[in-house]
């Protein structure tokens, strides 16, 4: 009976977040046609000088490429300085960023973590804008122009692009490929709702004077991105979303891999979370402490739950079939009959949460594509992705 009470009650904070931001989503859109009836579509050019900040250790089979994707940014070459950060890699990173002869400044230090790079790099920028773009990512040639118009809003300190995965070739990739599309979608959603938590490494870019008003990157167990965009909004600021600049970034290709990457991310969320655990429920920080964190810190309680739900069911079904073998001697034949089909609510509620998230990964392809289709991976991704 309390197995059920926390199944019924966690599947309720899903979908109540879900519906949440789908109806956010939904009147975004009114708002937005309502507003283009009578507003003008164009605006004067804002072209502050804007400083994109590579750190790199040991990124030799990917900077080149990196570092073209900004070359070729459409935005003026007078307002664009580029500073790579070697943090002491062993490999041929730094002769890579020489080789290229082109206008790109390049700095070496001791390893000390992404974190230490971008502080090197604030140092010997004057920009108005810095941003970070991770050596393992490309950015579209329009990235930047999608960016900058939004820091015209005085409160915004802090904007994020719309990430893509990076040329999947494998079958987690592909799955990841939708996650990113999903991800798409809650990112414009909560920067819309004045609730952003993270600013990744793939191309955010920020108000250099906010920067240096907080003091700098901090390590931040980790993850400098979601402690930097905590403690942007603990301080007032506001973070915007562009997902029209498109940022393609490299992501695991196997399980290893993505295991480390997300125990490395959900251990940075839960240690800032902590630190920052005065903005959770305080009316002051809006939807961000009374909705977005609160629901952040209990999808990790609700994934370890069904997961180990899943194991547990999955074990009793198995054990099941192995012992009416033992006693029938026949093997489990799988079969349809509608009269046996599942009609409970638990079920209902579980293909209406799965049927709304194919609806937010829709809509995050509109807003990153512009195209309703949803990517190839999905189905594997509805079935298996979840559970990894």
């Amino acid at each position: 009976m309390a197995g059920e009470v926390i199944t019924y009650g966690l599947l309720f904070i899903s979908l109540y977040f879900e519906v949440f931001l789908l109806v956010a989503f939904l009147e975004w859109r009114l708002a937005r046609r309502a507003r283009g009836a009578t507003s003008p579509l164009c605006a004067l050019r804002h072209e502050p000088l804007v400083t994109i900040v590579v750190p790199c250790f040991n990124e030799e089979r990917t900077l080149k490429g990196t570092l073209e994707s900004l070359l070729t940014l459409d935005y003026p070459k007078d307002k664009l300085d580029i500073i790579v950060v070697d943090d002491g890699s062993t490999d041929s990173t730094h002769d890579i960023a020489c080789s290229l002869g082109a206008p790109v400044r390049i700095f070496r230090q001791k390893n000390g973590g992404k974190h230490t790079a971008m502080n090197h790099a604030l140092k010997h920028s004057t920009a108005e804008l810095i941003g970070c773009l991770d050596a393992d990512s490309v950015v579209a040639p329009d990235g930047l122009r999608s960016i900058v118009p939004l820091f015209k809003d005085p409160r915004i300190a802090a904007v994020t692009p719309g990430i893509h995965v990076r040329n999947p070739r494998t079958i987690l990739q592909h799955m990841q490929h939708v996650e990113y599309r999903l991800s798409l979608f809650s990112r414009f959603m909560l920067a819309a709702l004045g609730s952003a938590f993270i600013t990744p490494g793939p191309f955010s870019v920020f108000r250099a004077s906010v920067v240096r008003e907080l003091g700098g990157w901090r390590h931040g167990h980790s993850t400098e991105d979601m402690e930097m965009a905590l403690r942007i909004q603990q301080a007032g600021h506001l973070i915007g979303n562009a997902p029209k600049a498109v940022v393609h970034t490299g992501t695991p290709a196997h399980l290893r891999g993505l295991f480390r990457q997300r125990v490395r991310w959900t251990y940075g969320w839960l240690r800032n979370a902590f630190d920052y655990r005065s903005m959770i429920g305080n009316k002051r920080y809006g939807n961000l402490s009374i909705i977005i964190l609160p629901s952040a810190l209990i999808s990790v309680a609700t994934a370890i739950y069904f997961f180990a739900i899943v194991l547990w069911n999955t074990a009793q079904s198995a054990s099941h079939e192995i012992t009416r073998f033992l006693v029938t001697g026949m093997l489990p034949h799988p079969s349809f009959d509608l009269f046996y089909f599942n009609t409970s609510a638990l079920w209902f509620l579980v293909c209406f949460s799965v049927a709304l998230v194919l609806v937010l990964i829709s809509a995050g392809s509109l807003i990153g594509t512009s195209s309703r289709r949803l990517p190839i991976g999905t189905p594997l991704f509805v079935l298996f992705y979840c559970f990894l």
